[in-house]
């Protein structure tokens, strides 16, 4: 359990990117003080408090910088799609390294960045709650899958409170077809954040990162102790999509479900 009073001190791995920056920001905003952790220097030095260069892979780094933290925001990631090195290092290495610090450290709640990629293979025609078998659609994807196994376990076995974001396409507009079904706003990503922070108790939660989009694929119904209540949604698509737009809007993923897809969408 997280005490709901303010401030904290926060740690956000990934803190350089985009997330991570809106996340600091935000937080700080809130009068926690913030320390951002990532392998760059960040683009924003005004968005933390302070800012370390961390590896993730790197277990005593990670720790070090996790000490005297009172809730861990893991965003730290790489992004790649089916790249083994660089997943391994920072999504399962690092994943196991952020919570395994907790555990020592006695960090009593993770909020961590899975994705919609855990179940890119569905299709678009169907919707998926956070209880439905999770259908990765790349090594980025799969990567995402142990992190939410590793969550669980380590509420299971050490009580550490965690809730994975299963987060869409969060960015400040829908840029392409296949977003307006999967848009999170910038507004709404802050409101999940403070739902997973203010919420007594989450156990292991799992939460789709979305807006009130028109005909969302996600149901958050499992997820509804946490209060998350989205007040944006992009708008129904007003255009026939383009061919490559149809083929991405195959399956849930995108993309990243058609790289090396050998059957046809």
């Amino acid at each position: 359990m997280v005490d709901s009073s303010s401030p904290r001190r926060v740690a956000v791995t990934g803190g350089a990117g985009y997330l991570g920056a809106l996340t600091s920001r935000h937080l700080k905003g809130k009068g926690n003080r913030v320390r951002s952790l990532d392998v760059r220097s960040p683009a924003d030095p005004a968005a933390a408090d302070e800012a370390r260069q961390v590896d993730l892979g790197d277990f005593e780094g990670v720790k070090a910088a996790l000490a005297d933290i009172d809730l861990v925001i893991h965003l730290g990631a790489s992004l790649a799609e089916d790249e083994w090195a660089p997943i391994l290092n920072a999504n399962i290495v690092g994943s196991y390294n952020v919570f395994e610090s907790a555990r020592q450290l006695g960090i009593p709640r993770v909020i961590y960045a899975s994705s919609h990629h855990v179940s890119g293979m569905y299709r678009t025609t169907e919707v998926v709650d956070t209880k439905a078998p999770t259908r990765p659609d790349s090594l980025y994807g799969l990567s995402k899958t142990f992190a939410e196994q590793l969550a669980q376990y380590y509420w299971d076995k050490y009580g550490i409170e965690s809730a994975g974001l299963r987060i869409g396409s969060a960015r400040p507009q829908p840029e392409q077809a296949r977003e307006h079904f999967t848009w999170l706003s910038e507004p709404d990503y802050c409101r999940l954040i403070d739902a997973c922070i203010a919420t007594v108790r989450i156990e292991h939660t799992l939460v789709w990162g979305i807006s009130d989009n028109h005909g969302a694929w996600w149901s958050n119904a499992l997820a509804s102790h946490l209060g998350y209540a989205p007040k944006d949604g992009a708008a129904p698509l007003d255009r026939p999509a383009s061919s490559a737009e149809a083929a991405s809007l195959a399956y849930q993923g995108g993309k990243r479900a058609l790289l090396g897809l050998k059957s046809k969408p």
